[in-house]
């Protein structure tokens, strides 16, 4: 962890008292917070939800070039109380503390480069003495292929008396997508963050398939809502078959730290056809593995309506796999003579 990270977690404790809503005073708590400079934890906020319960509340947003998940983590001082020996006044205790670190994952379960995602951890007010400022508490890179595949469709007005979010979610791709779930921060009219939300995970999303989606904010802070932000969504990766016309599948292996947009078999012309934009500024390498149907099947990588200059292709019997070269910015693909599975 760096020096910011570290000043993070070292800050004094915060004593909150038993108001409905309470925020982290903004003359002891910095905006932003980093991981480094390219991971960051911003818009830090608190509030007593109408059970006592403490729900702390932020955005952690990925600067950087690689997808990564994120923790984050809150210090909590627990008190427990033990007699001791009789005192002049006839009784006394004594107070005991111990801090404990209380974590959560992030609402997307991987934050793609360019990309925040909102958090909340939820702390029971039993035997709790005081909470610590939220921090990151842990980031890991991934190689997680950033499948584009599912489009919100939204007004981020709160809305009616649940000062709801209401949109659909609609899947984009040739295949089904499983457990899908849509989240979004929540503000008020100073634009300052008084919630996360995040729907029940929507099991399956077929091709083409449009779902609604409704996001609330807590009971305590709804009246307060006015807009959503940072809107975004997570679904179950990888994919590994690509749908044909005629029933078959295309069994594949997608490695990339890229963005991949509008996958499809096309079976006119026996590709695999995809739209790419690697996560690295000065571009990269993604690794596309396919079976090998027979001993001298050949395919041909096209990139931008031209060959591929930068193509290594290996085959073992079983599999063939290619190491494609993106260069920076959005380039379409097309791998020709790909035979399917029925």
């Amino acid at each position: 962890m760096d020096k910011h990270g570290t000043m993070f977690l070292l800050l004094g404790l915060l004593f909150f008292t038993g108001a409905s809503t309470i925020f982290f005073p903004i003359h002891e708590l910095y905006t932003v917070y980093g991981f480094g400079d390219d991971i960051i934890l911003k818009d830090p906020a608190s509030f007593y939800d109408n059970t006592g319960k403490l729900n702390v509340i932020g955005v952690i947003d990925n600067n950087g070039v690689f997808p990564v998940d994120a923790t984050v983590g809150v210090n909590v001082t627990e008190v427990s109380d033990e007699e001791n020996s009789t005192s002049i006044d006839g009784s006394s205790n004594t107070s005991n503390s111990s801090v404990s670190t209380v974590t959560s994952p992030t609402f997307a379960r991987v934050i793609y480069p360019g990309t925040g995602t909102p958090f909340k951890i939820v702390i029971p007010p039993e035997s709790t003495e005081s909470v610590g400022q939220p921090f990151i508490y842990s980031v890991t890179q991934k190689e997680n292929v950033n499948y584009d595949v599912l489009e919100l469709n939204y007004s981020n007005i709160a809305v009616g008396r649940e000062r709801a979010l209401m949109g659909t979610v609609r899947n984009l791709a040739p295949f089904p997508v499983y457990n899908s779930t849509v989240f979004a921060s929540i503000h008020d009219s100073n634009q300052a963050q008084i919630d996360s939300a995040i729907t029940k995970e929507i099991p399956l999303l077929g091709p083409g398939q449009e779902v609604q989606f409704k996001l609330v904010p807590d009971e305590s802070v709804k009246s307060d809502a006015v807009y959503y932000s940072c809107a975004g969504v997570d679904l179950d990766a990888p994919i590994s078959t690509l749908p044909t016309s005629d029933g078959g599948f295309i069994p594949f292996d997608l490695q990339a730290i890229a963005k991949i947009i509008d996958l499809k078999y096309d079976d006119q012309s026996k590709s695999i056809v995809f739209g790419v934009d690697h996560y690295n500024p000065e571009g990269g390498i993604i690794t596309l593995k396919l079976p090998q149907i027979y001993d001298d099947q050949t395919l041909t990588v096209i990139m931008d309506g031209s060959p591929g200059e930068d193509v290594k292709m290996s085959r073992d019997g079983k599999t063939i796999k290619m190491d494609i070269f993106i260069p920076p910015n959005e380039h379409q693909i097309q791998v020709k003579g790909v035979s399917h599975v029925t």
